[in-house]
């Protein structure tokens, strides 16, 4: 005879907790909480879009549909409402266990099936813009050549260690998205590790400008006057990419020399391609360093050079008719490819792509020698909403194929069926 097995049974569930359970799934999968979503995306949707008028698109994204919260006043009153991310992720989940795992799987439902999948597609790549994209630009004079694209709005301070000839080959960086959790108020100690110096950051302004101390702004400027001048805050511009930035600046040298202090202001970084930014200069036990507010920037895993621009003017005005640009992309490994970029013909590669964006410098007159400048993005699900909808579509017509066969099997059945006597 077998022995009795002596193991513990595994625990089952108490029936309240499957009760609970199934509550649970079932509030997910309700077609109420999908209505009650779409609403809310419908009402966040129009409050970003009426937002882009007062504070920019750039923060009305960032407000509305980036965030998990917001805070915005409907008819003179606060009310607090859930941003984008939570809504679509709410959708998605709706959408994944009411429409695809809940539903009973027959034929005739595999078009609506398949344009459920679509649309998770389509939410899917939304979140993996929101989570993995980035986008810079690129700006090249004609014989020009480089692979760094640098951030439309984020600012890094960068502490540069200069030889004997005032170049830089590596920086010490305190990184952007440290920086903007500051207040103009704020003071921060940084411990430079490497650094024969650590450094205090006194106050930082997205948007600022320095003033003279003989200014009437001056007094009701936060912050200490150096050398003359005070950091005044701004109020953000509605387009993000046209803020300057500033700080005051303290490095302290760790041998106990005495302090030196500087104002930094995103001002004097140069725009044009050919300009280096100006860093503020100064000595430490013996080594010489540059402090300055860059942009953020990064690397593409290839080089692009400018062959020719091409710019084309309306007769007798100076607003642009055309322009293009005539580019070699060279890559480590294979011959290089010439190519042509057009306003609205980019480049993809890689995973990146190139627009055609904007030119310079301002004010540049006919038969001056100006600037390229491409806008670079790098979004893993660039081509996703373009799939999403031909899958969408697929499901709509295989599904309208099924019922308009189903009408017609009807239809026949109903006239070969014989008349009552």
């Amino acid at each position: 005879m077998a022995e009795a097995s002596t193991q513990p049974a595994a625990p089952q569930p108490s029936p309240d907790f499957r009760v609970a359970l199934r509550s649970v799934y079932r509030f997910f999968t309700s077609f109420k909480l999908a209505t009650v979503v779409l609403v809310l995306m419908t009402v966040v949707t129009l409050l970003g879009t009426l937002g882009q008028v007062e504070i920019g698109l750039h923060a009305a994204k960032e407000k509305y549909f980036y965030s998990w919260f917001f805070v915005d006043r409907i008819f003179g009153l606060p009310i607090v409402l859930p941003g984008g991310l939570p809504l679509m992720s709410l959708l998605f989940l709706n959408m994944t266990l009411g429409a695809v795992v809940k539903v009973k799987k027959r034929w005739k439902g595999a078009g609506l099936l398949v344009s459920h999948i679509g649309m998770l597609m389509l939410l899917a790549g939304g979140f993996v813009t929101w989570a993995f994209s980035t986008d810079g630009y690129m700006a090249l004079y004609p014989g020009m050549r480089s692979d760094r694209v640098e951030s439309y709005r984020e600012w890094q301070l960068e502490i540069l260690p200069l030889s004997e000839d005032g170049t830089a080959e590596t920086a010490w960086v305190y990184p952007s998205h440290l920086l903007e959790r500051m207040r103009p108020d704020e003071r921060r100690l940084v411990e430079t590790g490497s650094l024969p110096f650590d450094i205090a950051i006194n106050g930082y302004s997205r948007n600022a400008t320095p003033i003279p101390v003989t200014a009437p702004a001056a007094a009701t400027a936060p912050g200490r006057e150096i050398d003359g001048f005070k950091l005044s805050p701004q109020k953000p511009s509605k387009e993000a990419e046209q803020n300057l930035p500033g700080l005051f600046l303290e490095i302290r040298p760790k041998d106990g020399a005495d302090p030196i202090e500087t104002i930094l202001w995103a001002g004097s970084y140069r725009f044009d391609p050919r300009e280096k930014p100006m860093p503020f200069v100064f000595d430490v036990d013996g080594q010489r360093f540059g402090a300055l507010l860059a942009k953020k920037s990064w690397t593409v895993p290839f080089e692009m050079s400018l062959d020719e621009f091409i710019f084309e003017r309306h007769p007798g005005v100076s607003t642009a008719r055309n322009y293009e640009s005539r580019v070699t992309r060279h890559e480590e490994g294979q011959p290089d490819k010439p190519l042509e970029i057009k306003m609205n013909e980019p480049m993809r590669f890689g995973g990146y792509t190139f627009f055609q964006e904007s030119f310079g410098p301002s004010g540049s007159q006919p038969g001056d020698e100006m600037f390229s400048q491409f806008a670079v993005a790098n979004n893993p699900a660039d081509q996703w909403p373009l799939y999403a909808l031909i899958v969408t579509g697929v499901g709509l017509g295989v599904h309208f194929a099924v019922m308009l066969v189903n009408f017609t099997v009807r239809s026949r059945k109903r006239h070969a069926a014989p008349a009552n006597p």
